[in-house]
């Protein structure tokens, strides 16, 4: 998942990008540097006796081919110090992107226990609440009593929707860090349904209503 997400980073694409740059724009500068190294004997090849004077002490077309070469060796000093930062830019983004996975993936691991507690929790609560209701639909306990334990009910189903959104963002996070596309993934086993009763309206009638909990797992 990690090399996923280099090599989906744009900052990244951009900085391979100006790094070729620079290495074509070296190869260039080393090529026209060993071309003009090479023919700087030529400048004594001449009828001229003042440009032959003025080679032989430095002067003429050696101290112009000269200056050339030293300007292209800076040239070559300046992009050679750029591309370096830019291969330790490379670097740090590369570390960055590797955290933010991991601290990412540790997340999720992290609601995803959450999660199961929490679903562990709804199903102790809804074997206990039929439990209860039986025993109220024959008298006992008070609709108050009842009342209570639905809205407990409603709490814990809420601090599941909480923990599975909450997973949900991270797998956005990834997916958009990654770039790779959200297949209808499920949790490991059956999916869970999550029941729930209310009567508030009407204390005596029981209503119940179910959904399935199907979430979303992060791509490996």
């Amino acid at each position: 998942m990690t090399e996923k997400a280099i090599a989906n980073s744009s900052e990244l694409v951009i900085l391979n990008q100006q790094i070729a740059l620079i290495d074509k724009r070296l190869e260039v500068a080393e090529k026209r540097i060993e071309h003009t190294s090479k023919k700087r004997w030529t400048n004594y090849l001449s009828t001229d006796p003042l440009r032959i004077a003025a080679n032989v002490f430095g002067g003429g077309d050696v101290q112009r081919d000269n200056i050339a070469i030293a300007n292209l060796e800076v040239r070559s000093a300046e992009l050679e110090a750029y591309r370096a930062n830019l291969h330790r830019r490379q670097a740090e983004v590369r570390s960055e992107l590797r955290e933010e996975v991991f601290g990412l993936v540790l997340e999720y691991e992290a609601a995803e226990r959450e999660y199961v507690l929490a679903q562990s929790k709804l199903d102790t609560y809804n074997q206990q609440r039929q439990l209860i209701e039986i025993d109220y639909q024959f008298g006992s306990g008070s609709t108050t009593q009842m009342l209570s334990l639905w809205q407990q009910g409603k709490s814990l189903e809420a601090e599941i929707m909480k923990i599975d959104s909450q997973r949900g963002e991270i797998v956005r996070k990834l997916q958009q860090i990654t770039g790779m596309q959200s297949p209808t993934a499920q949790r490991k086993g059956k999916c869970s349904t999550v029941s729930s009763h209310s009567s508030e309206d009407d204390a005596i009638a029981i209503t119940s209503k179910s959904r399935t909990n199907c979430p979303i797992v992060p791509l490996n």
